[in-house]
């Protein structure tokens, strides 16, 4: 450890005229870079006493020796340097030698203008003593140092001295910096780059740290102050703001903060807090104000008008960034959670008071670590929890956390979700129980279909609080322990009796609620299926639910369909998921769905239509994946807010609804609807669809010749349609459509209205052996790229104009041309 010293450097030098041409000038240097710096001829009058001089040193983080040619003759000198190197071996002061305008060799060994001063000092003084100056001025030597012959101007050898000086010093750690601190490299080097240390700044830098809590922005700011608060004339960190505010009124909280700041009593604010903060204004100040919730705290003990000294810093940790948004001047650094072997570390410390596991408690440990997913709160917490306990009893309490959470990191966790309000509280809520990891559009899209939920400022709050981030593809990600804790908050709601909760997705407690028929609480439920045995849902049960909002009954192996990380695990697992066996069994008939419904996921639906009396008017999105529905309802149902509809592999399905209704449909997914014969010309109806896949409808023979009314679709999949003779005829410019997949079907030709997708880009016809010719105005296709005609058998010739193309960058025509 490190204790504090009043000084952080102490030049070691002899006579007046290396002050004056030299010493001085580096004295101002380092002053400027905040460094207390003694010298002895400003500091110390004539005739003081040595042992000023020698406790000063004593007093100091780092010495610097500047070694001249008349060094030696100074008893003083020679008396200051054994103190030095007595230091450096006790203290493990820093010991920076500086040659100036000699060779260091003559220090080494005494040589030149050292040895003369020796020759004298052996004739009056006591040769012992002699001994052990001969004996410093060699150790002090060998350190590495500066050679002013290196350099052609003293300016740039000052200036190198102070850097290096500086640097050597913010890498110290202070006495109150913990050797056990985990995970602190990283951090350190972000928040002194952000803070601009090693550029010696005359200028305020003002720094936020943000995060969720837990993670770590306490420690980070407190190890920094400790780090560096010896640069500062006046240095605070005031700690819990956030409680200090609470119950406080303005006035009880500025004398607070002065009283830390100036490191006295301050009984009142006389003249006004204002002047006494100007007071401050020339002077360079550290302040650490941290869990700050609200920014008027910021001006409140800072000022609107904020005029410190030179280089002060500002450090401000807080879990909401709508904190340091109203103050442009702040730079945001956001923790990230500690990698797997700093978690381990810290863990270790916490469980075992050492770094690493023993071998018997190594597995244990790593489930730990699966549990805190890098928090280190949780890492803290949970390692004490278990410190000194047996095997059997860290297994039973790595089970309990399953269930029930440990209520020190709930605690920590839910006071940013206090500070929600209701909406923002129900939005977390839903992404907590149901939402993590899809797609932030697609949730903003179901969210904002209810009265009271405003989604987009919503998760504009969720975001600036760290409750949630979004990941690189558009997915909503959460961390694990938080998504625990809103759980919780559900579970709590009535932890014995599941259908009095308003959210649900545990099989079980599903099962629990449908059974009692009692459920009129549960707005949600989401459920993956176990798919190891057979599974019975009581039909009769959704009777009571007349507030459900949100439905979705899934399997884990397809559960991807909205997470933007897996577009090709979908195609995977949807293929694999046709070929299950269904084994989910309904007791009874679903006589009523709720009509406040906005998601209908229900994969491998086991009937053949849902409850006749069901209105699906506030449906966002219908997900009947794998059913053995033969049609979705009977007539013409009030759609209009549905966005997605997705029917692959409902094998039975023999037509789809009307149409007309739902304008705001975008996505129509009817993938391997292998019984359906026709597609209803309702679908010109559908203005805004975007996406529409209807691969592998193997009895499919005709589309409508409406077609071209669909002024927004982009891509339009038909492969595996083997039944499909003849693309349909098409009269208007469809300007969206960029990819086209006709791979596999029984068309022959295309139309010459094909000319009419001038915006097409895709054009896919892999395997069509059916087809003869295409027309020769395709060539007039002119943003064409992309050209796939591999496996066409009958095909044996493209069209004259082909070279046309002049977007084509790629053609594919194996086995025929």
């Amino acid at each position: 450890m490190w204790r504090r010293c009043k000084y952080d450097v102490f030049l070691n030098f002899r006579g007046e005229g290396t002050r004056k041409i030299f010493v001085g000038h580096l004295h101002k240097a380092l002053e400027l870079r905040g460094l207390k710096t003694f010298i002895d001829s400003e500091d110390v009058g004539k005739g003081h006493d040595l042992s000023v001089l020698l406790e000063a040193i004593s007093d100091s983080k780092l010495s610097i020796v500047v070694f001249s040619q008349d060094y030696a003759s100074s008893t003083w000198c020679l008396k200051e340097l054994v103190q030095i190197l007595k230091c450096n071996a006790t203290q493990k002061q820093i010991v920076v030698p500086i040659f100036y305008q000699l060779d260091p060799s003559h220090v080494r060994k005494q040589e030149a203008s050292f040895a003369q001063a020796f020759l004298k000092h052996e004739s009056n003084r006591d040769l012992q003593e002699v001994q052990s100056w001969r004996s410093a001025l060699t150790q002090a030597a060998n350190f590495s140092g500066w050679d002013s012959r290196d350099y052609k101007d003293d300016a740039k050898l000052i200036d190198a001295i102070a850097v290096d000086v500086f640097h050597k010093l913010i890498h110290i750690p202070s006495r109150e910096v913990s050797d056990d601190l985990v995970g602190m490299d990283s951090p350190m080097h972000i928040m002194r780059r952000l803070l601009r240390l090693s550029g010696g700044t005359s200028d305020v830098v003002y720094v936020g740290i943000w995060g969720m809590g837990g993670i770590g922005k306490t420690t980070i700011a407190k190890a920094v102050y400790n780090n560096i608060a010896r640069l500062f004339e006046h240095s605070c960190f005031l700690d819990n703001v956030r409680e200090r505010f609470t119950g406080k009124d303005t006035r009880q909280m500025q004398v607070e903060f002065l009283s830390e700041l100036l490191n006295e009593k301050v009984k009142s604010l006389g003249g006004g807090y204002m002047m006494m903060l100007e007071r401050l204004g020339e002077r360079k100040i550290l302040v650490v104000l941290d869990d700050v919730d609200d920014s008027n705290q910021i001006d409140t003990l800072l000022g609107k008008k904020r005029s410190f000294g030179g280089g002060s810093k500002i450090i401000v940790t807080t879990r909401d960034e709508h904190v340091l948004q109203p103050h442009d001047e702040f730079k945001i650094y956001k923790p990230k959670p500690l990698s797997d072997g700093d978690a381990l570390k810290l863990f270790s410390q916490n469980a075992f008071k050492k770094n690493k596991p023993s071998e018997e408690y190594d597995h244990l440990s790593r489930r730990a670590l699966e549990y805190a997913q890098g928090l280190p709160l949780a890492l803290r917490i949970l390692g004490s929890h278990l410190h000194n306990k047996s095997v059997s009893v860290w297994k039973d309490e790595l089970e309990k956390i399953k269930k029930i959470p440990n209520t020190g990191i709930q605690r920590v966790l839910k006071i940013s979700y206090d500070g929600l309000d209701d909406s923002q509280k129900k939005i977390f809520l839903d992404i907590a129980c149901f939402f993590k990891g899809l797609h932030k559009d697609y949730v903003t899209q179901v969210l904002g279909s209810f009265d009271d939920f405003y989604p987009l400022s919503g998760l504009e709050v969720l975001l600036e609080k760290a409750l949630v981030t979004i990941s690189k593809f558009g997915g909503l990600e959460m961390h694990d322990l938080l998504q625990e804790m809103g759980r919780e908050i559900i579970h709590s709601e009535s932890p014995n009796k599941p259908w009095k909760r308003s959210r649900l997705w545990s099989y079980e407690d599903v099962q629990d609620a449908l059974t009692r028929n009692k459920a009129t609480k549960v707005e949600g439920i989401m459920v993956e299926l176990p798919d190891s045995k057979d599974m019975y849902l009581n039909a009769e049960g959704f009777v009571s639910m007349t507030n459900l909002r949100l439905l979705r009954i899934t399997y884990p192996d397809v559960n991807n369909f909205y997470r933007p990380e897996n577009p090709i695990l979908e195609m995977f697992h949807n293929d694999i998921a046709f070929f299950r066996e269904s084994n989910q069994k309904l007791n009874g008939d679903p006589k009523f769905l709720s009509h406040k419904l906005r998601v209908l996921v229900w994969h491998d639906y086991p009937l053949k239509a849902l409850p006749s009396n069901f209105d699906p008017k506030n449906l966002v999105d219908l997900d009947m994946r794998f059913s053995r529905i033969e049609q979705l309802w009977v007539g013409t149902k009030r759609i209009k807010e549905l966005i997605s509809i997705n029917l692959s592999y409902c094998k039975y399905l023999k037509e789809i609804p009307l149409c007309t209704e739902a304008t705001k449909l975008e996505k129509l997914i009817l993938k391997g609807c292998t019984s359906l014969l026709e597609v209803h010309p309702s679908i010109s109806a559908l203005e805004k669809l975007v996406f529409w896949s209807l691969e592998d409808c193997t009895k499919l023979k005709i589309l409508p010749s409406s077609i071209h009314h669909l002024k927004s679709l982009k891509f339009l999949d038909l492969c595996g349609c083997s039944n499909l003779e003849m693309f349909p005829d098409i009269s208007e410019d469809m300007e969206a459509l960029s990819e086209l997949k006709l791979d596999e079907t029984a068309i022959k030709e295309l139309p010459s209205s094909i000319e009419r997708l001038r915006r097409l880009k895709s054009l896919s016809m892999e395997n069509c052996t059916s087809l003869v010719c295409l027309p020769d105005n395709i060539c007039n296709l002119a943003d064409l790229m992309y050209l796939y005609l591999s496996g066409c058998s009958q095909l044996r010739n493209l069209p004259k104009n082909f070279g046309s193309l002049e977007s084509l960058l790629e053609l594919e025509t194996q086995q025929w041309y």
